[in-house]
């Protein structure tokens, strides 16, 4: 395939966020050894924004001031050119100095009382809809362009702060003439304007995102994007939500998404999970670029210190299962703490050997795990974390220990990607749209299962109660709850001895059903969690809600004899009327798995995904010890499946913890792809031909061991 566009030769990324000293103290030998070591093939390097690392003739631009004579960005541009690589300037747009501010007040963010939102001190927050960004930052690019041609922009703060209410006098008229309001007199979801405010905020950036972009690309060619920076999760609720990508979606052909935090919330498969996202929304060949820390980020960030290299080499190992090209980013072009850079050699050295079975290729699932930006907005509120995505990232966990492949899809398309989904799962996406919720009855109606849990649709589209819930009665299902409950998901059963109102569990009604499948030895699972009281004349009550009893003294512990289960169900399933089948959990199981990563949630989990399925099947099992993430995919154009493996297991979801790898294997693996004709499969890390037997549209083969990860051709 020809590769005439930046975008589609350069797959191997570093970018050095330039620091004010760079100019004076910055070896540029350091990064083109540094380049030619690791096969880079493109870089990102501070322009302007914040500080210029050139001589800006913008007298509103402020020059590093160690800048002196150098054109410290212009010497690093033509390193770059002359070693091959394509470059990409940055831009950091959120905020100024007070000189600038000064000179031109009403560029700011302003609060209710008219003063500026100080960002950091002596630093303000610009405004979206201010001439800073109109004019201003314009008339930086267009400097860019014409003095140094880069092949693209990236803005790291384009979206500015987003959960900012800004108070100046573009904002109140700009609001007023879309809106015919006065702006929210705070952040308040009580207040209906403020939920109107937060969906008219969100269009101004993306207007501003696509105005960027079209001068961009005026001025420097077709391929010269203008990207944001996009980030990997909701967790921090409506005050710094990420961007939504689909609104972004039509305007790059490239994006770069933020990879530099972790936390104790999520492990290495988010990653993942975020990059088939991304590809999911702006297509299988849209170049997605990620931010990669190479410094510590435990157990508080340094930017100055090496991470622990397995951290930052998992990580990119699931960047690049998820389809993301392998990035690494530093904090400054001088490195005292040289481990820095060797952190992610092996995966840019690995990268390079396979790049022909990572590009090119579409994920092979028949699982759509929805997610919901709106939800994470009005139903996660301030709250995200707790409310949104511990369910999201409990349903992932019980995905990836049942070795189960899945794409990721927003709520807004479920009808474009319906035909590719035997199951859809929806953990509590509460906030549905009515546009939505068609589509979901129009893919159960067409013979498409379900997952859904807790409050799924419970709320419409700017997070208001519904009056009737057309999920629930397109399954027959009956609540008692009008509205989400508050979920008081931080009490466990030993936060207090005497408050055990988390104290509770399931009985099993149907002991027999497959979703029981591993649980043969109890009559009872732990909960610890909140429940809806639903009851359906449709479905089967598979399990029941144990109330909660005493945890302390033991000597009180025990479920008294009238109280051993309920009539309240737990979990109902069965068949749709329509071809497919449907599971619904009142107990919020996904949550808990995200909070606990208990197994027993997790078998729960994947026991009813894959009765979902039936008859269907994913598209490949993989039977062995271990916590593996496995995915398959399909090159059209070279007619072969590629499967990669990575080995979690002993990986600690903490930053940094990460110090050695713990071989498993064998691995006994079984790839079903019908009629499809394969002579060879052969694993590209071991390097060698895997015996198999094909039968019944299925390819057994046994994988003899797998240390950190493993890529799988069958052709």
């Amino acid at each position: 395939m020809a590769q005439n566009h930046w975008y589609e030769r350069a797959r191997r990324w570093n970018q050095v966020n330039t620091v004010e000293t760079d100019p004076r103290d910055c070896d540029l030998g350091l990064w083109r050894k540094y380049w030619r070591d690791h096969g880079i093939q493109g870089t990102i390097i501070n322009a302007a924004g914040t500080v210029a690392y050139y001589p800006s003739q913008n007298p509103y631009q402020r020059r590093s001031r160690y800048l002196a004579q150098r054109d410290y960005f212009g010497d690093f541009v033509r390193a770059a050119r002359e070693e091959g690589l394509a470059v990409v300037a940055r831009i950091d747009s959120n905020q100024a100095d007070e000189s600038l501010y000064a000179q031109f007040p009403e560029w700011f963010c302003a609060d209710i009382h008219g003063q500026p939102i100080r960002q950091t001190p002596g630093r303000y927050y610009t405004c979206i809809n201010g001439e800073y960004y109109t004019k201003h930052l314009c008339d930086v690019v267009l400097e860019i362009i014409d003095r140094y041609q880069p092949d693209a922009f990236a803005d790291n703060t384009l979206t500015g702060p987003r959960g900012i209410i800004c108070y100046c006098e573009n904002c109140k008229r700009k609001f007023f003439e879309a809106t015919g309001r006065a702006l929210p007199a705070a952040a308040n979801f009580d207040d209906p304007t403020f939920r109107v405010w937060l969906k008219w905020n969100q269009d101004c950036r993306v207007e501003r995102y696509r105005q960027m972009n079209e001068l961009s690309v005026k001025h420097g060619g077709e391929d010269c994007v203008y990207m944001g920076m996009f980030k990997d999760a909701y967790s921090k609720g409506v005050l710094e939500l990420v961007m939504d990508e689909v609104e972004y979606a039509p305007y790059n052909k490239a994006v770069m998404i933020d990879g530099q935090i972790r936390t104790h919330a999520f492990g290495f498969d988010v990653n993942a999970l975020h990059g088939l996202a991304t590809h999911e929304t702006f297509g299988d060949e849209t170049l997605v670029i990620e931010s990669v820390a190479t410094y510590a980020l435990a157990p508080n960030m340094g930017r100055k210190a090496a991470a622990a290299p397995g951290e930052t080499e998992s990580w990119m190992r699931s960047a690049i299962i998820g389809g993301i090209c392998p990035s690494t980013h530093f904090i400054g072009g001088v490195q005292e703490d040289r481990r820095t850079l060797q952190n992610g050699a092996s995966v840019f050295a690995w990268h390079k050997k396979n790049e022909a079975y990572l590009f090119h290729r579409t994920p092979v699932s028949n699982v759509a795990l929805v997610r919901s930006f709106r939800n994470a907005c009005y139903y996660g509120q301030n709250d995200s974390l707790r409310k949104v995505d511990n369910c999201m990232y409990g349903m992932l966990e019980a995905l990836k220990r049942g070795r189960i492949p899945y794409f990721p899809i927003d709520a807004r398309q479920i009808a474009q990607k319906a035909q590719k989904a035997r199951v859809m799962l929806l953990p509590e996406i509460a906030v549905l749209t009515d546009a939505e919720l068609q589509s979901l009855e129009a893919y159960v109606r067409a013979g498409g299962s379900v997952v859904y849990t807790g409050a799924t649709g419970m709320l419409d589209e700017w997070g208001y109660p519904r009056r009737r819930f057309p999920l629930d009665a397109l399954f027959g299902i009956s609540r008692l709850e009008l509205q989400p409950m508050d979920p008081q998901m931080q009490r466990g059963a030993l936060d207090g001895l005497d408050d055990y109102v988390m104290h509770n569990y399931i009985r099993i009604a149907q002991p027999r059903h497959a979703i029981f499948h591993g649980f043969e030895e109890t009559p009872i699972l732990s909960l610890h969690g909140i429940y809806y009281h639903v009851k359906s004349e449709n479905l089967k009550e598979l399990a029941h809600i144990v109330p909660p009893f005493p945890t302390y003294p033991p000597e009180l512990s025990y479920m008294q004899d009238d109280k051993r289960a309920s009539s309240i169900p737990a979990i109902l399933a069965g068949e749709t009327g329509y071809g497919g089948r449907v599971v619904y959990f009142a107990a919020d199981y996904d949550r808990k798995l995200g909070e606990t990563r208990f197994g027993d949630y997790a078998r729960l989990l994947q026991n009813a995904i894959l009765w979902a399925l039936g008859d269907a099947k994913p598209p490949f099992s993989v039977y062995g010890k271990g916590e593996l993430d496995c995915k398959l995919f399909f090159q059209a154009q070279e007619k072969r499946y590629v499967m990669q493996i990575l080995n979690h297991s002993g990986l600690g979801k903490w930053p940094g913890s990460v110090e050695e790898y713990f071989p498993v294997g064998p691995e006994s693996i079984v790839v079903r792809l019908g009629a499809v004709p394969i002579s060879r499969v052969h694993a590209q890390n071991l390097d060698i031909d895997l015996p198999f037997q094909s039968a019944d549209g299925e390819i057994r083969f046994s994988l003899p061991n797998i240390v950190d990860q493993e890529l799988i051709v069958l052709s």
